[in-house]
């Protein structure tokens, strides 16, 4: 290891000396590879329904159900990054004997041989790792560790259903498995005690250290589970004997075996019980069964079995399964004519065919997901979508049969698993992921006989069991069976159209339509029906609803930057990325913006409304009429610095000052409705007015309030019925008031501070919330509840006209010194305070002082709320005097917890904050700064911060404006906070929600430049996850997808299967016929259905279909580009769209390919809005003897890869004329230009670089060096820095790595080879890299000087994980000082899995794979250098100093960069 961290060392010298970069993942993973359920947030004992635990890629999301009374949805209580790849997740439930307020544990596997053990801490609302363990063997004569390797088969973790032990599986290529377990902590009845042993029972379940179970026989472990209903814990271990393949069936089958262990975690060892041989070859997956009956379902490709130790049972699922001789099986007569007897067979029986009994269906079971229902019942998802029921008839402990039936259409799952009773959660990694409600159908009273049934067939799987705590749930749901159904209609073999029209139905509710399908489709389909089905046998299914849905953009395939269409009245073009995504079904397009771009209806041009200061809108109410549900605005506020503007919103805007009795020659500072919408209240320096239908009814002035003379008020809020002002000399004012007398009076404010006070806020704590997330009953009043453990009653008051009821109202307030405290109203009694607001505390309590120094900057701004059905739990918004931005989520504490550094436990429960940690780009410093326009910002105190409610179509969009230069939106959606900025609108001075006839929930902007902008919410958008997501749905598999920016369209190329149709095909033609034959005996794999290609031409905008040309039946698009071509000719610069395809046949035929141009043309259409439509037109087609993998423009020529060689191609304006061409080593996957250098990827040959020279008649292509590594590329793109030019190149492992060419360095060889200047592991493989030009870097220049940054070049990329990101080129004195910084924060940066964030981003491989040489760690962790925002700013300031760097200065080089990112 000494040698290792010096060769390291050496390298990191020498890459000090290169370029940099800097990564930053923008969009979080969403597709879906693990989820269970788990006890995790809340005990057992709370009743209620357990948590969802996801795993996308390395993020790890905690939901909650919430139940709000037919309606069940899901919000987060945690989410967090494992600083590593996760391998598998299981759940360790509480053991039997531990106190019911303990919680689960949960376990997850690291691909790089660790286990984590991750519990929640109650206390400071995060979760924390409780254990870490580490497998990883010794160093040996390999320079690489086995935490840089990673075996291709995930480390898998299982745990004992009553919680007594886990065990993790590792297993590596060609190496036979180990199993390690990891006893539990023994059950006590003390929640927190030690015992003699030093092992410590806490809230949560943990384990002790592993030992290695020993497992006679066994090698190639597949997979495990333990088993219901014995003593000690059981292990079911699959595993293969002796290696095999299809191949070597007729030598080689049943070659999986199962063994059955006893686990004795006292003595260390483990007694065989029972095992099972000769199981099928394809046998993949085990899932425990539920008592009585107990034993695992085996799972396999044309099987499926049950074994248990009284009983063996087999369902066989397709007649391929079966085996036996095939007539016209060429491979069989060669193979009994080589001497391998006459029997032999290319499908050969095996062993359990013989005693299978046929299900009736016509399936296959390999990539199947399932999950246990209850003793008696299995939900299955199979690998093209369809879902099965499978439903077992046992006697005791003994399975009489199994029998299979389809339950309907789902997504194709990847995680599955059982919330409760009647909640599914399908996991999906290529579509979204659903919340399905299912609900027993009543038993059938009549027989099901074998003409008449669809619901009998035989399938099977399961999840992780749910031990005791599930095993109630199917004789519930049976209980409450509802009315009976007629018998269902004879069954179909399921087809993709049944299970597309099933899963449109299941999503939005819609009948199945009856279609009529062809003969050719109908010809050759098998008639589901039962066997093995007795008279008087009765079985029911489920009705299937979704209840909610996780939005999903993996994986991304390809992405697109081009310009949107207009929208609304601002006719200016937008940057929007597209993305495809998705197979099959759930192919979409999803169109992604980093932030918020409204929609503008109107506007106010800027300069005519100066120095603006604030916006309002107010309704109107008249005596005696009826509220309105949803009311449209009368009247807008406009303040300037010495006046307001009152505007009439009706069909038009007109002022109505002069009409009106609204104080106009006065700044307004505050103004609202109160007394539900009857009166309204405005606020100015000098006074309060109370208007009814816009007439005085009463003025309350500066004499009324007590105040000093020459004091003014300087803001003030308003809640319905209150009013709290601050004067100019710091004191506080409370006013209250009286709804029969439309009036407000003082009142007195009893312990509520008058002086040192920062900042102010009332609260609305009318919102009903459940005590904790996913559980309990929801009631008004939870600050209340929570902060004084509910000893104030009477909260529970209903909301009377739209008014905040009287003890449902808050006053928050933050004092010198950073502190928060809380007061009740209308008693002014103190409920709630604590320390370290200022300071940004991880956690706000009452029990924990904080000495904050005297240079931390004060809070200059708060609020506090609480948002129906979006974040229901209080939201504290506080912006610090430096221009932080600090975000706080409230929760309660149980009593019993103990919090670190306290020796006892809590006594009562306890209201406490947790901070949110959001990422706000770049803004950060400027939030209170001096704005654009030269104004103080400091002025507008209490007004940067407006609540957004019911902005936007459909359910609307909740959360928290931030005024400022770099305006911010917090948008909440499932108890998460969305940190998004808005595009395209400069400084934001006012923001105020607008509900009106032409612009219903909409939101008005007022400017910094004097400007005001009436805008809508962009239409049709997801606000899930870091970027508002849209997303087309195409129903087929899309691949590529181009812009086209002269004529403003999208190139969109998909795939969907057709109808096999027999062509006719000439003698002479070979290839042809035996292309024929393999594409035939392929559709007849696949129901007579093959795939056909077609290009489409998109609308910006809507992406609606202009035009599309279908290719033939079988050619596959490799490629697609926008490329400019030079007429030979005439010289012209024609944009033309060019698509590679090949043409596959199999391992015994060619494959050959296509390069087809085509030209963009429009004809006259009138239908269409712009009297036109586009179209595409065939204008050259060039036949290839291999494929066509990768092409590109070329100063006006053609680039492409055919097979091993690159090809140059000139244009004469019909046909290409080949003038140039080089050897390639294996398969190229990419081709990148920029000038003439010439960058290629190959699959198994790393990058090559080229440089293309066109001297008069000599044109030729120059390797000038290549990547003698051997990287396996997946993707490639330039990285530039002005005059550096980088090479980016990513493989399968998840790595990416920036070479170099240097050909006066001693190490490339004299150039011949490609310098590795820095390698970063993403942790997951990119499948698509842009690059872009950096938004902000044209800075102006001194005459004759080049200006900076003006050829910036980033690279934006997608994963098959759905995530997206960027990697960013930096300057040497920003990379020095952040890489100081960097390497302090991974020590400082708490890890919620422990985990170290360097050892992640070490560059990997997998095993069996070439091992690269190592590579500095020069790309700085975007992600990583964020994490310092959310630290203290004692933390912040401590880190810096240890770095070299100044704290301010840090701040504001992560901003920067933060800002830069800025793609769209």
């Amino acid at each position: 290891w000494d040698f290792f961290f010096f060769f390291r060392a050496a390298l990191d010298a020498r890459g000090a000396a290169m370029s940099h970069a800097v990564h930053r993942e923008v969009h979080p993973p969403t597709g879906v590879d693990h989820a269970v359920t788990a006890y995790f947030t809340r005990p057992v004992g709370d009743g209620g329904d357990p948590n969802l635990i996801v795993a996308s890629a390395n993020r790890i999301t905690v939901y909650a159900v919430n139940r709000r009374g037919d309606e069940e949805s899901l919000d987060v209580c945690a989410e967090f990054d494992a600083q590593g790849a996760i391998g598998s997740m299981s759940v360790l439930r509480r053991r039997f004997g531990a106190p019911r307020n303990q919680r689960d544990a949960l376990l997850i596997a690291i691909r790089e041989r660790k286990l984590s053990v991750v519990e929640y801490d109650a206390a400071t609302g995060d979760v924390c790792c409780s254990s870490m363990h580490s497998f990883e063997s010794a160093l040996g004569c390999n320079p690489l560790g086995t935490t840089l390797r990673m075996s291709r088969e995930a480390p898998l973790v299982v745990s004992d259903p009553e919680g007594r032990c886990a065990a993790v599986v590792l297993r590596e290529d060609g190496v036979a498995g180990k199993v390690r377990v990891l006893p539990s902590v023994d059950g006590g009845l003390g929640l927190v005690a030690n015992d003699d042993e030093g092992r410590v029972r806490g809230p949560a379940a943990s384990v002790r250290e592993s030992f290695p179970l020993h497992l006679p026989g066994v090698r190639l472990i597949r997979d495990a589970c333990f088993l219901h209903g014995y003593g000690e814990p059981a292990l079911a271990v699959l595993y293969e004997k002796t290696p095999t393949w299809a191949g070597r069936y007729n030598l080689s089958k049943d070659t999986c075996e199962i063994v059955a262990l006893s686990v004795d975690v006292d003595k260390q060892k483990g007694t065989v019980i029972w095992r099972r041989q000769n199981l099928p070859s394809s046998s993949y997956k085990l899932t425990a069964l539920l008592p009585p009956l107990g034993g695992a379902l085996v799972f396999s490709q044309d099987f499926l079995l049950h074994e248990s130790q009284e009983s063996s049972s087999v369902l066989g699922l397709n007649t391929f399964g079966h085996g036996g001789p095939q007539e016209g099986n060429d491979a069989e007569v060669a193979a009994r004519a080589a001497g391998m007897g006459e029997n032999a067979m290319a499908n050969p029986p095996p062993a359990c065919a013989a005693r299978a009994v046929d299900c009736g269906l016509e399936i296959t079971l390999d990539g199947a997901q399932a999950s246990v229902v209850s003793e008696d019942r299995v939900l299955v998802t199979t690998k093209t979508g369809a879902l099965l029921l499978l439903a077992l008839h046992t006697d005791g402990r003994s399975l009489r049969r199994m029998m299979l039936q389809r339950a309907g259409g789902a997504v194709l799952s990847s995680g599955m698993c059982l919330l409760s009773r009647d909640l599914l959660f399908l996991g999906s990694r290529i579509g979204d992921s659903l919340l399905v409600k299912f609900t027993p159908k009543e038993e059938p009273t009549a027989p099901l006989m074998l003409p008449d049934a669809e619901d009998e067939s035989e399938d099977e799987a399961t999840e992780k069991s749910k031990g005791k705590r599930s095993k109630s749930g199917g004789a519930a749901n049976r209980k409450r069976a509802k009315t009976a159904e007629a018998p269902p209609p004879a069954p179909s073999t399921p087809s993709p159209e049944d299970d597309d029209d099933e899963l449109e139905a299941l999503l939005y509710g819609t009948t199945k339509t009856e279609t009529v399908q062809t003969d050719a489709v109908q010809t050759e389909k098998k008639r589901e029906g039962l066997a093995g089905i007795i008279p008087g046998l009765k079985v029911a299914g489920y009705d299937l609803k979704v209840k909610d849905s996780l939005l999903g953009v993996a994986p991304v395939v390809d992405i697109a930057v081009g310009a949107s269409a207009p929208m609304g009245s601002n006719k200016n073009e937008r940057t929007e990325l597209i993305t495809a995504c998705g197979q099959g079904k759930n192919g979409a397009l999803a169109i992604l913006t980093r932030g918020v771009q409204p929609e503008l209806v109107t506007e106010v041009e800027s300069g005519t409304l100066p120095n603006l200061q604030g916006l309002w809108t107010l309704h109107y109410r008249k005596e005696g009429s009826k509220e309105e549900r949803e009311p449209f605005h009368h009247h807008l506020l406009l303040s300037m610095k010495s006046s307001t503007m009152i505007m009439e919103t009706g069909e038009e805007l007109q002022e109505v000052s002069a009409s009106l009795e609204f104080i106009t020659n006065q700044a307004t500072l505050a103004a609202s409705n109160i007394f539900g919408h009857y009166c309204s209240v405005q606020v100015t320096g000098t006074g309060i007015r109370v208007l009814k239908g816009g007439v005085k009814v009463q003025d309350v002035g500066l004499q009324d309030m007590d105040a000093p003379k020459g004091a003014a008020i300087a803001s003030a809020q308003i809640l319905d019925p209150y009013i709290i002002v601050r004067l100019s000399d710091g004191s506080i004012r409370l006013l209250s008031g009286d709804e029969k007398q439309m009036s407000v009076s003082l009142m007195e404010t009893g312990a509520i501070p008058t002086s040192s006070v920062t900042a102010f806020a009332l609260v609305d704590d009318s919102v009903e919330a459940a005590d904790a997330a996913g559980g309990g009953e929801r009631k008004s009043g939870w600050i209340h509840r929570a902060a004084t453990n509910g000893t104030i009653t009477g909260l529970e008051g209903n909301k009377k006209s739209g008014a905040c009821n009287n003890s449902e109202a808050i006053v928050a307030l933050t004092r010198e010194g950073g502190s928060l405290e809380l007061f009740s109203l209308p008693s002014c009694t103190r409920i709630w305070c604590a320390d370290g607001l200022s300071e940004g505390m991880r956690v706000l309590s009452p029990q924990t002082p904080v000495n904050a120094e005297s240079s931390v900057p004060e809070i200059v701004d708060i609020r506090i709320d609480s948002f129906q059905d979006a974040h229901e739990r209080p939201l504290l918004t506080a912006v610090r005097g430096d221009g932080t931005l600090l975000l706080y989520k409230g929760f309660i504490v149980p009593a019993g917890t103990t919090y670190e550094g306290q020796d006892e436990p809590l006594e009562k429960n306890e209201l406490r904050f947790s901070r949110v940690n959001v990422d706000v780009e770049g803004s950060g410093l400027n939030v209170a700064g001096i704005g654009a326009a030269g104004q103080l910002r400091d002025s507008l105190a209490g007004a940067r911060l407006t609540r957004i409610g019911n902005v936007g179509e459909g359910q609307g969009v909740q959360g928290i404006f931030v005024a400022g230069p770099n305006p911010l939106w917090l948008i909440v959606r499932r108890s998460r906070v969305l940190a998004l900025p808005t595009r395209g609108e400069g400084e934001v001075v006012a923001f105020t929600v607008f509900h009106n006839v032409n612009c219903p929930h909409g939101f008005i902007l007022g400017t910094a430049l004097g400007g005001v902008r009436i805008c809508q919410m962009p239409s049709k958008m997801h606000y899930e996850a870091a970027w508002p997501v849209r997303k087309v749905a195409l129903k087929c598999t899309p691949h590529t997808i181009t812009y086209l920016p002269d004529f403003k369209l999208y190139a969109l190329v998909t795939s969907a299967p057709v109808p096999w149709v027999e062509r006719e095909i000439e003698q002479d033609n070979v290839h042809g016929i035996a292309l024929a034959k393999v594409r035939r005996e392929r559709a007849k794999a696949n129901d007579d259905m093959e795939l056909q290609y077609s290009v489409r031409l998109l609308v910006p905008g809507s992406l609606d279909s202009a035009w599309q040309h279908a290719l033939e039946p079988g050619e596959h698009v490799q490629c697609v580009r926008n490329v400019q071509l030079r007429d030979i000719n005439t010289g012209a610069l024609l944009s033309l769209l060019a698509v590679g395809t090949a043409m596959p046949g199999g391992e015994d035929t060619p494959c050959r390919g296509r390069v087809i141009l085509f030209q963009m043309v429009w004809e006259r259409d009138a239908e269409s809005m712009d009297g036109y439509r586009w179209k595409g037109q065939v204008c050259c087609v060039r036949e290839a003897k291999m494929a066509c993998t990768a092409l590109s423009a070329l100063d006006g020529h053609l680039i492409v890869a055919v097979g091993t060689k690159l090809t140059v191609h000139t244009w004469d304006g019909v046909e290409l004329n080949s003038v140039a061409f080089f050897d390639t080593p294996i398969h190229t996957v990419s081709i990148n230009v920029v000038k003439n250098f010439i960058l290629v990827g190959d699959l198994e040959k790393g990058l090559h670089f080229f440089r293309w020279k066109a001297n008069g008649f000599e044109k030729s292509i120059i390797q000038l060096s290549k990547d003698f590594d051997r990287m396996d590329v997946v993707s490639t793109e330039f990285l530039i820095d002005g005059a550096t030019l980088s090479l980016l190149g990513s493989d399968m492992s998840g790595n990416a790595r920036i070479f170099g060419y240097d050909p006066k360095s001693l190490e490339s060889w004299k150039g011949q080879k490609l310098l590795v200047r820095s390698a970063y592991h993403v942790g997951s493989p990119i499948s698509r890299m842009v690059r872009f030009n950096v938004e902000g870097t044209t800075a102006k220049a001194a005459p004759g000087e080049r200006p900076k940054g003006t050829n910036r070049h980033a690279v934006f990329f997608g994963t098959l994980d759905g995530a997206l990101g960027i990697f960013m080129p930096t300057d040497e004195p920003t990379y020095a000082k952040l890489h100081a910084l960097q390497r302090e924060l991974n020590t400082t940066v708490r890890s919620p899995i422990g985990c170290n964030p360097r050892t992640f981003r070490t560059p990997k491989v997998f095993e069996g794979k070439h091992v690269q040489l190592l590579a500095p760690l020069d790309v700085l962790d975007g992600g990583l250098l964020s994490k310092f925002e959310t630290l203290t700013f004692t933390e912040q300031r401590a880190v810096a100093e240890r770095s070299g760097v100044d704290r301010d200065l840090a701040l504001g080089l992560i901003q920067h960069l933060s800002a830069s990112n800025a793609f769209v």
